[in-house]
């Protein structure tokens, strides 16, 4: 996600665990962006140490995902590193745009039934958001033009 832009979003059936959408998610990225991002993170529900080495594998630089439990100190002094700390506070942010698509985006409830109706409704839930973030920052840019 940058600057509030949705790149990337899946309706999954069910709910299944988080660690099974990761490489998903990578893979989407990569397709979408011709590379594997710089960064990844996600919460705890996402680790693995094969989620880790995949994503890895793929070419990302940077992949912070907390472990689940009790850490090794190996484990507890690579969490504690500052970029670590700081990609897990950029992932808590981004769920501010979860949060506004659930509510100024009204995607908390779903007017459309059955599954391709629920899946059209979040997609033009995620649209919506996204020309609204496009037109933010557009109007960010006049403004900081014109008074400088």
């Amino acid at each position: 996600m940058e600057n509030g832009i949705v790149s990337g979003y899946q309706v999954l059936p069910g709910n299944p665990e988080d660690s099974t959408a990761w490489m998903p998610a990578l893979e989407q990225h990569q397709a979408c962006f011709g590379r594997a991002p710089e960064m990844a993170t996600g919460d705890r529900g996402f680790f693995s140490a094969k989620n880790e080495r995949a994503a890895q594998e793929l070419g990302v630089k940077k992949v912070a995902l907390p472990a689940r439990g009790r850490l090794s100190a190996k484990r507890a002094k690579q969490q504690k590193q500052r970029w670590f700390r700081r990609a897990l506070r950029w992932r808590a942010g981004c769920e501010a745009t979860v949060s506004t698509l659930k509510h100024s985006f009204a995607m908390l409830r779903a007017t459309y039934k059955r599954d391709p109706g629920f899946q059209r409704y979040v997609g033009w839930c995620v649209i919506t958001k996204n020309l609204f973030s496009i037109a933010r920052y557009q109007e960010r840019g006049r403004s900081h033009g014109q008074s400088g």
